[in-house]
Parts: structure tokens; sequence; C-alpha cells
């Protein structure tokens, strides 16, 4: 069983990930993700959206150096800003992006906030599986549906179905 997260991203790097030039996403921790599990990317200002999604394919936590020495070509960031972001971290976290999925139209913030009232941009991470009820209408919404393996409370409103994203 998976579970869906929503993921703060600049827009350089989400861009770069759907171009798919960039297929680890970095960060200084794990925030509890695991293989599997969906990330719901959110691209932070000026695009201020929900642009796509993603599986986990991997979580790997490597040594500031280490990790730039296997993955540079596939980290997305010159080296200077990846020291930067790391600076001071015992160590780097890439998950490794698989199964991307382009939101079609992407949802613009105005409309997230319309359909989760008083949501607030993720400065890091929300785990939707801790209040899926509040989200129900939004992922209605996407474009291509989220697995419904992401859910492990889809019961207890009846479930999102593949096709359409409306209740089964």
């Amino acid at each position: 069983m998976s579970s869906a997260t929503i993921l703060s991203i600049r827009p350089e790097y989400a861009r770069r990930i759907l171009a798919k030039t960039k297929t680890i996403e970095l960060r200084r921790s794990a925030m509890g993700l695991e293989p599997r599990d969906v990330v719901l990317v959110y691209i932070s200002a000026p695009d201020q959206c929900l642009g796509f999604w993603f599986r986990v394919a991997k979580i790997e936590i490597l040594d500031v150096e280490e990790m730039w020495r296997r993955h540079h070509d596939r980290l997305g960031i010159e080296r200077e800003p990846y020291l930067e972001y790391f600076d001071g971290a015992p160590s780097a976290t890439g998950i490794h992006v698989a199964d991307l999925h382009p939101l079609a139209p992407e949802i613009p913030l105005v409309e997230i906030r319309e359909l989760v009232p008083e949501f607030v941009p993720p400065q890091g991470f929300i785990r939707v599986r801790e209040s899926v009820g509040r989200y129900e209408e939004l992922l209605r919404r996407l474009s291509i549906p989220l697995p419904p393996d992401a859910f492990p409370q889809q019961l207890l409103f009846g479930g999102l179905s593949r096709a359409g994203g409306s209740r089964v």
C-alpha cells in the first residue's frame, strides 16, 4: 500500500522533472516517503499550481559528495547550488522519479483554494492520507487520477474511480 503526498518544487526544477532531465528530486530528509508512494507536485511561485504527479521508484540517502558523484547527471542542478542546498547537511536524500504524469490542465492555486478551502501551499510537504476527505474534490479534479492504492482510507469516502476521478 502506498500513500499520497503534496510536495512543493521550484518551477525550474519541476520543468526539468517534466523534461526528464531531472530524474532524482533532492531533499535534506526523506520526509517519510517510501518506494511506490505517490507525489503530487505543487509548483511554487511564480507558477503556483499543481502540475504533475509521480511514483517514488526508490529513496536513496547518501553522503552529499557520494550523491553528486553517483548521480550528478540525473539531479538537474549545477554543483554550486547543489552544495549550497546541502551546506551543513549530514547527507543528501534522492527521491527517484518514476511513472510521471503531467496534469493537463495544471490546477492553479486560486482553483485549489476553491476546492480545498484555506489551502496553504506546503513549505515542504502535505500528507494527503492524513486528511484525504479534505482533498477529495481536488483529487477528483485531476486530469489523471492518482492510483487507488495511494489512499489507505479511500473506503472512508467511497473511493475515487480511475475513470474521470468520480465516486464509484
